[in-house]
């Protein structure tokens, strides 16, 4: 079997990889990005720094926000994660036992 909250947390963590990176590449600030996504600059910072998971309607007001579709920051995330563990986790096991549930 395997666990779901271990590949949720390293999910999040490369999401809030991905998220940080594009605000650096685009040149922005957490303020411009707060403005940009109306979102708080402070709740942006706990993203960017793992310590929140957002939500879908902010993952979608952040990725917007840095230019990219919320499916391109996920699909991100998933190969960063992918690539570091892939020795701890085989995704192909998960999507056979999800696929069996």
């Amino acid at each position: 079997m395997f666990d779901v909250s271990k590949i949720s947390s390293l999910l999040c963590a490369a999401l809030s990889d991905v998220l940080r990176e594009a605000r650096l590449a685009a040149g922005l600030s957490l303020g411009a990005v707060a403005e940009l996504s109306g979102l708080n600059r402070q709740a942006i910072t706990f993203i960017e720094r793992g310590d929140r998971n957002p939500t879908t309607e902010t993952l979608a007001k952040l990725s917007l926000a840095l230019g990219l579709l919320p499916s391109e920051a996920w699909n991100r995330a998933e190969k960063r994660m992918e690539s570091r563990e892939k020795k701890a986790i085989s995704l192909s096991r998960v999507r056979k036992n999800l696929k069996g549930s």
